[in-house]
C-alpha cells in the first residue's frame, strides 16, 4: 500500500513538472511574434486558456465518467486531448521571425518600445551569460517574482480553502460554497482578458502601473468579503468575482512584465525562473496555512492574507520606481 501511494505521489509530481514546461515556450513565442505595444492584448487572450481549461476540465471529467461509468477514463480522455494539442503545437508553432527571413517584429511594427528592448539586449551571448546578466541579476525581475509569489499564495488559498471555511465555519452546503470558486474564476477571465488590453491602450504598455490598479481591486474585493460575508450570498459572490479579477490580472501582467524586463530572447528562461519560484506560493498555501489556522484560527489566516496583499502593493510601487530610474543595459 505504501509503495502504491509513493508511486502515485511521484506520478502526480511528474505531471506538475510536465505541465510547468508548457508555459515558457508559449510565452517566448508570443514575445517574438508580437511587439511590446500590442503584446498585452494578445497575451491576455492567450492567458484566458487557464480559466477556460479550468472550467472545462471538471465538466469533461464528469461527462466521461457519466458516459463510461469508469473513473479512469476521466484521466485518459484529458490526457488524449492534451497529447493531440501538443502534436498540433509542435507542427504549427514557429521560432522567431528572423529564422524565416522576416524582420524583427519591433522593426516591422516600428514599435519604439520594442526597439528599446532590442537595443539593450546584447547579441551573440551564450544562454548562461544572457541568463546571468539579464535575468538572474535583474532587480526588477526578482521584485516581480516576489509580487507574483504574493498573488500565488492568495490565489491558492482562495481556490483551496473557500469550501473548507464556508462549510466548516458558516454552515454553507458544499454546492453553495464551491459556487464561489466559479464566480472567482469568472472574474479571473475578465481580469486576465482586460488587463493586457488596458495596459496597452491606456498606460503605454506599462505593466507595473496596471498591476498596481488591479492590486487595489483585489484588496477591495477582500475587504468587501469581510464586511458583507453574513449579509447576502450574491454580494459575497460579487466580491469573489472582484477578487478573481484582482488576482488573475496581476498574475498575467507579472509574467508579461518579467518577459519585457529581460533580454529580447530571454522570455523562456525568465518565465521559467518565475514559474519555478512562484509555484512555491502554491505549496505555501497548503500545510503552512493549515498550521496557521490551527494555531491562530481563521483570523490568523485572514491577517496573513491582508499582510500579503499590502506587500504586493509595496513591491509593485518599488518596481515602478526602479523601472523609472533604470538605465539602458
Amino acid at each position: 500500500m505504501t509503495n502504491s501511494v509513493n508511486m502515485l505521489l511521484a506520478l502526480y509530481c511528474l505531471t506538475a513538472v510536465v505541465q510547468g514546461c508548457g508555459f515558457p515556450p508559449i510565452a517566448k513565442a508570443i514575445s517574438q511574434w508580437y511587439s511590446k505595444s500590442e503584446r498585452g492584448g494578445w497575451y491576455s487572450l492567450w492567458n484566458t486558456s487557464h480559466n477556460v481549461g479550468g472550467a472545462l476540465a471538471p465538466l469533461i471529467a464528469s461527462a466521461v465518467i457519466a458516459y463510461t461509468g469508469n473513473w479512469r477514463y476521466a484521466l485518459h480522455v484529458p490526457a488524449a486531448i492534451t497529447a493531440a494539442q501538443a502534436v498540433i503545437a509542435a507542427i504549427l508553432m514557429r521560432g522567431k521571425p528572423e529564422n524565416y527571413g522576416l524582420p524583427n517584429v519591433g522593426e516591422w511594427r516600428n514599435d519604439t518600445k520594442q526597439l528599446e528592448i532590442n537595443k539593450r539586449s546584447e547579441a551573440g551571448l551564450s544562454m548562461w551569460v544572457m541568463f546571468k546578466r539579464y535575468i538572474l541579476t535583474n532587480p526588477i525581475i526578482w521584485l516581480a517574482i516576489g509580487g507574483d509569489l504574493c498573488i500565488y499564495v492568495i490565489r491558492t488559498v482562495t481556490n483551496d480553502w473557500v469550501s473548507v471555511y464556508f462549510v466548516k465555519e458558516l454552515g454553507w452546503d458544499l454546492v453553495k460554497s464551491n459556487s464561489l470558486v466559479a464566480w472567482f474564476e469568472a472574474g479571473g477571465i475578465l481580469g486576465g482578458l482586460t488587463s493586457g488590453i488596458i495596459s496597452d491602450k491606456f498606460f503605454g504598455a506599462d505593466r507595473w502601473k496596471t498591476i498596481l490598479i488591479y492590486s487595489f481591486v483585489l484588496i477591495a474585493g477582500m475587504v468587501g468579503v469581510v464586511f458583507i460575508i453574513h449579509i447576502d450570498y450574491m454580494l459575497v459572490a460579487l466580491c469573489f468575482f472582484i477578487i478573481g479579477a484582482g488576482i488573475y490580472a496581476p498574475q498575467m501582467l507579472f509574467a508579461l512584465g518579467i518577459i519585457e524586463a529581460s533580454h529580447a530572447d530571454g522570455a523562456g528562461a525568465a518565465t521559467g525562473l518565475k514559474g519555478g519560484v512562484t509555484y512555491i506560493g502554491a505549496a505555501l498555501a497548503g500545510a503552512p496555512i493549515a498550521m496557521i489556522e490551527t494555531a491562530y484560527s481563521w483570523s490568523g489566516v485572514f491577517t496573513l492574507l491582508a499582510a500579503i496583499a499590502v506587500t504586493l502593493v509595496v513591491l509593485t510601487c518599488v518596481i515602478i520606481r526602479v523601472d523609472s530610474k533604470r538605465l539602458p543595459m
